[in-house]
């Protein structure tokens, strides 16, 4: 059933919203909070440029300074809710971006040519955020001198209005196209009708690679002039992937700290009214045994206890290991370090064993002079080393294939690093830990030998690594191009950049340790405690890629042996696997 249901399908839509957003490493992200604004105010291109970009991506504006008129996009911060009319033109009936950013497009559909955005270098643009605009929705809830009451008097009328998204590849050619409703009065129960009030993630990946989106409107409410209801909508947060762009091969998914098991058991805030701490966590970090904090760090960083006890999503609360400068580093001085014991051992389980939460976030903005590319994560990066008995450590194989020089304010592809904590985000509202597997580590030699069980490991110790090229990693993970898909490790000596100099709370910034359940099936890509439809379509979207190929997802690679490539084989065993369930899923 599940295997004809792959094969078949025409459409898929991703309802991992983190994974697209957070977890897309090589994206670019238009948020258009790097515009300017005062407050309470808009730009509609009176100063006739033609347009903005915002996030690698640039918008069409059309200005008629005759007859102060405008179409295609805007962009504002109006909070007001309330007002309707043609007066509410620039406000969106959230009153506010998506996730409650201060700033959010407004896009006006006129005469002049259809609102197009453009990207910079094609590429898969995978959704964004579409909401209402204040004059379209006061319009169709009440009606007004020039467009009807949706629904009309008795509430039956068969209203609709809806947002048509065309995607054109770099000679023009259609791509393909997207609806969405932003109001459907077409249902036979009428308390099912709609008007769109908050922020809705549209899917548009299906729209392939595309240099240029165009956006349309439609309404069931038309006349003599054409359509009657505003042609005015709200958008924010557009996601896209260039081509061109080099992502690298390890793609792993992050540990959300955070579920909703109300809603799909999907990710959430740590804020959120429903939200719990993930289940798949058994234990946490219950005792400092020691600790170095280089010198500089600011005080309300330096209590070791705040990495101890469950994740919070809070980056207040964590420990700083503090970062060594230039001069330090040539003097020969310490990395900052912590070690943390639990309650319970760790051991090696099927599946990944425990997860490390630093406070990296996503950068929205795009400055590559200043080597910020939105997409990207502001990263402070740190081994991890494991011990039973306190005194022998063994660190965890890593791989760092970042290129450009560290300065404080370098992003990361997170993609291009492996089994270093801190490459999964973890503030604004995304909370996601580092997995780590202590299978990988069975052929150190303090393993064979016995100093180091991986069935009780006692401590972890979390070793800060100054981003400026000074260190290095230690094993990278490769194919043979004349044996594949034979893969192997071999020692390597790449020199590990992040951000850095950053001062206060600089290098790796603590949060949390948590020990995972076991995982029962492998299937469980998304790690939510059961086999089901989210898990396919990740398996979907990384169908047909291998190992260094973007788009490639390793939990996806379920058949074993291993052969880093997404194909029949793994979708195999996620349909042996269909609708089971983890013990430890509430």
């Amino acid at each position: 059933m599940i295997l004809e249901r792959f094969i078949n399908s025409g459409h898929w839509i991703c309802i991992i919203v983190v994974f697209t957003i957070a977890g897309t490493s090589n994206a670019e992200i238009a948020t258009f909070d790097d515009l300017v604004l005062s407050p309470e105010s808009y730009w509609n291109g009176s100063d006739e440029s033609g347009g903005f970009t915002s996030g690698g991506i640039y918008f069409n504006n059309n200005y008629d300074p005759v007859w102060f008129s405008w179409d295609g996009f805007a962009y504002s911060n109006i909070t007001d809710t309330t007002t309707s009319g043609f007066a509410a033109q620039y406000n969106a009936i959230t009153g506010a971006g998506q996730g409650g950013s201060p700033n959010y497009v407004v896009c006006f559909v006129g005469w002049s040519s259809l609102p197009t955005m453009i990207l910079n270098t094609p590429g898969i643009v995978d959704g964004l955020y579409v909401t209402n605009s204040n004059y379209a929705y006061y319009s169709m809830l009440y009606g007004d001198a020039f467009a009807k009451k949706f629904g009309g008097e008795t509430g039956g009328d068969r209203d609709w209005f809806m947002l048509t998204i065309k995607g054109r590849d770099a000679n023009g050619v259609t791509t393909g196209t997207a609806d969405f409703y932003l109001a459907d009065y077409s249902f036979e129960n009428s308390i099912d009708d709609y008007i769109v009030d908050t922020w809705q993630y549209v899917d548009l990946s299906s729209l392939g690679i595309v240099k240029s989106i165009e956006f349309a409107l439609s309404s069931s409410d038309t006349g003599d002039m054409g359509m009657n209801t505003p042609a005015s909508i709200a958008i924010d947060t557009i996601v896209c992937r260039p081509t061109n762009t080099q992502a690298g091969p390890y793609t792993e998914e992050g540990i959300s700290g955070y579920i909703d098991p109300n809603d799909g058991r999907r990710d959430a805030e740590p804020d959120e009214p429903n939200a719990i701490v993930n289940p798949i966590f058994r234990g946490w970090a219950a005792e400092v045994v020691d600790y170095h904090q280089t010198a500089g760090v600011d005080p309300q960083w330096s209590d070791p206890n705040k990495a101890l006890g469950p994740v919070t999503g809070n980056s207040y609360d964590i420990f700083s290991l503090g970062e060594l400068s230039r001069e330090q580093i040539n003097q020969g001085e310490s990395q900052g370090w912590i070690t943390v014991t639990f309650d319970e051992s760790v051991r090696n389980v099927k599946g990944y064993d425990f997860a490390v939460f630093e406070n990296g976030l996503i950068s929205s903005q795009y400055d590559p002079g200043k080597g910020i590319i939105s997409g990207e994560l502001f990263a402070e990066l740190a081994y991890v080393e494991v011990s039973s008995n306190g005194e022998d450590f063994t660190r965890f194989p890593s791989v760092s294939l970042t290129e450009q020089s560290g300065n404080m304010w370098s992003t990361t592809e997170i993609s291009k690093v492996y089994n270093l904590a801190g490459k999964h985000p973890n503030a604004n509202g995304i909370c996601t830990g580092t997995p780590f597997d202590l299978s990988e580590i069975t052929n150190n030699s303090d393993v064979i030998s016995g100093l180091v069980d991986i069935n009780d490991i006692r401590y972890v110790r979390i070793v800060d690594i100054p981003g400026s090229g000074d260190f290095y990693d230690e094993a990278l993970m490769h194919i043979d191009p004349d044996t594949w898909p034979a893969w192997d490790f071999y020692s390597n000596n790449h020199p590990i950049f992040d951000a850095w100099q950053t001062y206060g709370s600089g290098g790796f910034d603590l949060e949390a340790i948590g020990i995972l359940e076991e995982q029962e099936y492998s299937a469980d890509i998304n790690l939510d405690g059961i086999v089901d439809q989210s898990d396919l379509d990740m398996l979907e979207s990384a169908w047909n890629t291998h190992f260094g190929q973007p788009g490639w997802i390793g939990r996806c690679d379920l058949a074993e042996p291993k052969d880093l490539f997404i194909d029949d084989s793994d979708l195999e065993v996620l349909n042996a696997q269909w609708l089971q369930t983890e013990q430890w899923r509430y």
